[in-house]
């Protein structure tokens, strides 16, 4: 069985080999701009991306079709593969993602995901948020959140916080973070004065406590969650939490998602809030599976090829884990 990742985090390294564990004999093969990613280690075959974003997708079904994948697991250009996933059903290729149009829709723009989760009944979740489309709109949201709190922004699609900053009040606190991330607001108006606004900026108070990641998986036998409280430093805390576990399932009962998905949240004044859902796996899931001795990845590739998907939780509430740098040999 051939599977193929394509410009995938480097910590897909884990996934591959957790899904390996499933069987030893499949054939995984990774594509991705950089030719010396590390997750190149555990594929099989190994190539760079197929083409240029404009074309992309037509360039995967071709890639698919050479290589005979079986299996896709796709990052790059998730949404626009979900929303061809029939084209690539018609050449015998699954889809390990969602692919469900409307719910993609709503999870790409958290601005979307934040009107849609307060108005299907879960506001107190949400935290006080602005969508701002000019200059104007977001010296406003800015000048009226920070007379509560600190306040953060980003564009309203994003991935991977590319786009986020925290607007601290001592522009020494930045210096201290030692991150182009926390800036005074005076450089967030310079940076905002030359955006165009294509996509909105969202707006919101910074929640500093805690954050929480939910990884996630819809099975036969009920809804698969993992909570991870990421902790200090490279510790985190795998945490059965009944309250975060509830929310999350009834977060997860408004969508139709059906391959992995994350959900995260923060603490702020001891009272979670949703930050975002993820429609993939999330890039620390590995250590979600250590911490908890559930393999998620295994699970979802059995779920996709209609195999028992045969998982429990543990007889433990709470358990750490950590991470450490491992140097490896790429060359």
């Amino acid at each position: 069985m051939n599977i193929w990742f394509n410009h995938w985090f480097s910590t897909v390294y884990h996934i591959i080999n957790l899904m390996r564990e499933v069987d030893e004999n499949i054939r995984i093969i990774g594509t991705n701009p950089n030719p010396d990613s590390v997750y190149r280690l555990v594929c099989d075959e190994w190539y760079n991306e197929p083409c240029d974003d404009e074309l992309y997708v037509d360039s995967c079904l071709e890639f698919c079709r050479e290589h005979k994948i079986d299996v896709f697991v796709p990052r790059h250009k998730m949404r626009e593969i979900a929303e061809n996933s029939g084209r690539f059903a018609e050449i015998g290729t699954l889809i390990l993602a969602n692919t469900d149009k409307n719910d993609i829709e709503l999870i790409y723009d958290k601005v979307k995901t934040y009107d849609y989760i307060k108005l299907n009944g879960f506001p107190e979740i949400i935290p006080e948020y602005y969508s701002c489309r000019n200059i104007v709109e977001f010296e406003t949201a800015v000048n009226e959140l920070r007379k509560k709190y600190n306040v953060c922004f980003k564009m309203s699609v994003d991935e991977g916080g590319i786009s986020y900053h925290v607007i601290e009040e001592n522009p020494e606190i930045s210096i201290r973070y030692g991150s182009s991330s926390h800036i005074s607001y005076e450089k967030a108006l310079e940076i905002v004065t030359t955006y165009s606004f294509s996509v909105p900026l969202l707006v919101m108070p910074y929640l500093s406590q805690p954050e929480i990641s939910v990884d996630c998986l819809k099975t036969d036998s009920g809804l698969l969650m993992i909570p991870r409280y990421k902790m200090s430093g490279r510790v985190s805390r795998v945490d059965f939490d009944a309250d975060i576990m509830r929310i999350t399932e009834e977060i997860s009962g408004k969508f139709s998602l059906e391959m992995p998905y994350n959900v995260q949240y923060r603490f702020h004044e001891n009272k979670p809030y949703l930050l975002e859902i993820n429609p993939r796996m999330s890039g620390g899931i590995q250590l979600s599976c250590m911490g908890s001795g559930i393999n998620l990845p295994a699970t979802a590739l059995n779920k996709l090829l209609g195999k028992p998907c045969n998982w429990q939780y543990p007889d433990f509430k709470s358990r750490k884990v950590a991470h450490i740098e491992t140097p490896v040999i790429i060359e």
